[in-house]
C-alpha cells in the first residue's frame, strides 16, 4: 500500500510539473503582486512565519496552489486568495516563483 501510495505522488508530481512548466513566466510575474503581502518581492518572506516561496519546484508550488483553492489544505488568508485563481493563474504563479533562484532574490 505505501508503495502505491508513493507511485500515485510520483505521476501526480510528473503531471503537475508538465503542466505548471506551461505556465507563463512574465504573466505569472505580473500575478505575483498579491503575493508580495506574505511572501515578500520575488518570493522571499519578510515575516518568518510565511514561507520564502522563490525558487520552489514549480510541481510543487502548483500542487499547493490547487490543494488550497479545492480546501484540501486551509489557511486563513491564503485559501481565500487561491480560491480566487484559474488553473492558468496558479500555472503562471507557480512558473514564475520557480524561475527566481532564492539566493538571487534574497540580494536584489
Amino acid at each position: 500500500m505505501r508503495h502505491a501510495t508513493l507511485l500515485l505522488l510520483a505521476a501526480a508530481a510528473f503531471a503537475s510539473s508538465a503542466a505548471a512548466a506551461s505556465g507563463d513566466t512574465a504573466r505569472g510575474r505580473e500575478k505575483s503582486a498579491l503575493c508580495v503581502a506574505c511572501h515578500g518581492l520575488e518570493g522571499i518572506a519578510p515575516n518568518p512565519t510565511f514561507p520564502h516561496i522563490a525558487g520552489q519546484n514549480a510541481a510543487y508550488l502548483q500542487v499547493q496552489l490547487e490543494a488550497f483553492r479545492e480546501g484540501s489544505r486551509y489557511h486563513a488568508l491564503m485559501t481565500p486568495v487561491a480560491q480566487s485563481l484559474s488553473d492558468e493563474d496558479i500555472a503562471d504563479l507557480a512558473s514564475y516563483f520557480s524561475s527566481i533562484g532564492p539566493l538571487a532574490a534574497a540580494f536584489r
